[in-house]
């Protein structure tokens, strides 16, 4: 395998031509990166977390060799984000514990949603904390955490929060959506639609060229809510810690 080194941002989204994960991903400072034929990964750190992430694009078998060849210049506690059925591809020495998931994007505005009039800037911490104890344990941000830029929900006639989502763009020109929240008892209502479908509009309104999201793979409602939205393209992913030797 011939392994390039790639020193730059710009060379990895020219490498990966210009993939709305990697944009995204390349907010944090870049390390440094690598790409071969069918293959690029790149390697970026968390100052607030201190932490690095290796993510990598490309068919699972490539990214896999990739990864192994890679594996003496990684630093330890390496977190990894790959295509999914990767990790079954690395050497019997190496493995990876993670969790299985999808990134989807939209080039354009999705179709208005019935309910997007009722949408609203939130800026009531407690109220979105509340409806994500009940409604979502995996939510990927909380009221509080720095990523997030801002809260837009609705609310019923008494002012009870049933439906959330969360900015947390930080990539120029990429729009990003989290935490995207209905409370139990006001689900089938299509304020799940609604909430995504103003907050992506909202996005869009503001300058970014595309608007992303990921979700878990295991969420059939999610992805019907997301496909009818428009959420057509997707990588799916394995993210977790390196397992080397059984040791992280």
């Amino acid at each position: 395998m011939h392994v390039r080194p790639v020193g730059t941002a710009a060379e990895v989204l020219l490498a990966t031509a210009h993939d709305p994960f990697a944009r995204g991903t390349l907010r944090r400072p870049l390390l440094r990166g690598w790409t071969t034929d069918g293959a690029t990964a790149w390697l970026s750190i968390d100052n607030e977390e201190r932490t690095s992430y290796l993510s990598a694009l490309g068919e699972p078998g490539v990214v896999g060799a990739l990864v192994a060849e890679l594996l003496p210049e990684l630093p330890p506690r390496q977190r990894l984000t790959v295509p999914r059925g990767t990790p079954a591809r690395f050497p019997a020495w190496a493995a990876m514990t993670g969790v299985d998931w999808d990134f989807r994007w939209l080039a354009e505005p999705p179709p208005r949603q019935r309910g997007e009039e009722r949408v609203q800037p939130v800026d009531d911490d407690l109220a979105v904390e509340g409806l994500l104890v009940a409604s979502s344990s995996r939510a990927s941000v909380q009221p509080g955490d720095p990523a997030v830029r801002r809260w837009i929900g609705v609310r019923d006639a008494s002012g009870t929060l049933l439906a959330c989502a969360a900015d947390t763009s930080s990539a120029t020109g990429v729009g990003h959506l989290s935490s995207i929240a209905v409370a139990p008892h006001a689900r089938g209502r299509g304020l799940g639609k609604a909430v995504t479908a103003a907050l992506a509009r909202r996005l869009f309104e503001d300058g970014n060229d595309v608007v992303t999201l990921g979700m878990y793979a295991d969420n059939p409602e999610g992805r019907a809510l997301y496909d009818a939205l428009g959420f057509r393209d997707e990588h799916p992913f394995t993210s977790g810690p390196l397992l080397v030797r059984g040791r992280w």
